[in-house]
């Protein structure tokens, strides 16, 4: 390495003197960091990891941010990330109208759904980057989501005895991220088309960053704010990338997630994806360093109320939608009913007119034939007793002067001469 303005070289040393005094040094660090980190070497997993990994397709809370930097799925409408990276937008109500995540686990962007973020909540503690001092404070940020995105499993955000817990118990801390993956990337990143890659590694307490940070002070800058827990990173256990950033460290126990906090608040010593040598591990590989997500939880409940909230008033619409979908049903249901009703008393009435007139027709038509009837049986009767009057014989007197004669016959008829008496 150059020298460092705030640790100028000895000039004056003979090249000996000074590859002698490197040797001695490095036996020093090796077996000093090999006490220090003995503990993380006797939980050494298959190189699960970010770089140097395995694919993680399908993980329940690695999401993706912005088709950039990673996230953790905290709920179904909470994710948790880094603030810097929204505060490199340098307008949080700008990110709040364009900002989206990908529903997690996915191994391409192409034609996947964006939820759209709602709401953007940054720790009011955060502190990027001053000078040389490249650690972030506090670098914790929510993302509230305007609607569900499934939870397939438990999320926790881990206390400060369960944190304690892990260490003595050396636990395995994992990391799910959608980062670069090796140095190829950097030339063609093809980020629609990464899967998220998983690093296993262990927890370490402040007290062990700033061992880590005075055996590397030849590689990492001078005056770094250290945080409170790190996370070692290495080609055993591997090592975060750029776009890394923003995903969670988080223990498994029974399947339920621990969340310990978010990547990208420090990193030394890492290799970061780059295989030109500009960045490299330390001795014993490299750090990440977070603050514990239970530092915010005002800041968690401030976003679940509103989540609530939201929910709340998505209930009372869609129960208002509901009753008035219901009463309008209601109510063309009972016009339907009326216009029904009023057809078929139309119906019946004039069914009924119609029998009525029918009825009447053929009363009349009845009383016709009945006229008719009797007007020709009275016709027939009268032809009848006209026939028989006029089949029956009578008697009539005739007479001329003092003459008298009687004539029967069916039309009698007195003789010429006589008149009828």
């Amino acid at each position: 390495m150059g020298c460092c303005c705030a640790n100028p070289c000895r000039g004056s040393l003979k090249a000996s003197e000074v590859i002698g005094a490197m040797q001695n040094k490095v036996i020093v660090l090796v077996t000093s960091l090999i006490l220090i980190f003995g503990q993380g070497l006797s939980i050494a997993a298959p190189a699960y990891s970010v770089e140097f990994g395995q694919d993680a397709t399908g993980d329940p809370n690695a999401v993706k941010v912005q088709g950039v930097i990673s996230g953790f799925l905290y709920s179904e409408r909470i994710v948790f990330t880094v603030a810097h990276f929204l505060d490199s937008m340098k307008s949080v109500e700008q990110w709040e109208k364009v900002g989206f995540v990908y529903e997690p686990g996915i191994n391409s962007t192409i034609g996947k759904k964006k939820y759209k973020v709602k709401k953007v909540l940054i720790a009011p503690t955060y502190r990027p980057r001053i000078a040389k001092d490249q650690t972030r404070i506090d670098d914790f940020a929510i993302l509230i989501l305007e609607e569900d995105l499934p939870l397939k499993n438990t999320v926790k955000v881990a206390t400060n005895a369960e944190i304690q817990s892990f260490l003595k118990n050396s636990s395995k801390v994992q990391m799910v991220g959608y980062g670069l993956q090796n140095p190829q990337q950097r030339i063609n990143p093809r980020s629609e088309y990464r899967s998220p890659h998983r690093m296993v590694s262990y927890l370490v307490d402040k007290s062990q960053l700033e061992s880590f940070y005075r055996l590397n002070t030849w590689h990492i800058p001078p005056n770094q704010t250290i945080l409170d827990f790190g996370v070692p990173n290495s080609q055993t256990f591997g090592s975060q990338c750029d776009d890394d950033s923003g995903a969670g460290f988080f223990v498994e126990v029974d399947k339920t997630r621990y969340y310990l906090g978010t990547v990208g608040g420090l990193g030394w010593a890492l290799q970061n994806c780059r295989g030109d040598g500009s960045q490299s591990f330390g001795v014993g590989g490299g750090m990440a360093g977070f603050t514990p997500a239970n530092k915010f939880l005002d800041l968690i409940k401030t976003a679940e109320n509103i989540v609530a909230e939201d929910k709340r008033i998505e209930f009372a619409r869609a129960e208002e939608a509901r009753l008035a979908a219901e009463l309008k049903a209601k109510q063309e249901a009972e016009a339907k009913a009326k216009v029904e009703a009023e057809a078929k008393a139309k119906q019946e009435e004039e069914a009924k007119a119609k029998a009525e007139e029918e009825a009447k027709a053929k009363a009349e038509e009845e009383a016709k034939a009945k006229a008719e009837e009797e007007a020709k049986a009275k016709a027939e009767a009268e032809a009848k007793a006209m026939l028989e009057a006029a089949k029956k014989k009578s008697t009539i007197t005739c007479v001329k002067g003092k003459l008298t004669k009687k004539v029967t016959a069916v039309k009698p008829k007195c003789p010429k001469g006589y008149k009828k008496k």
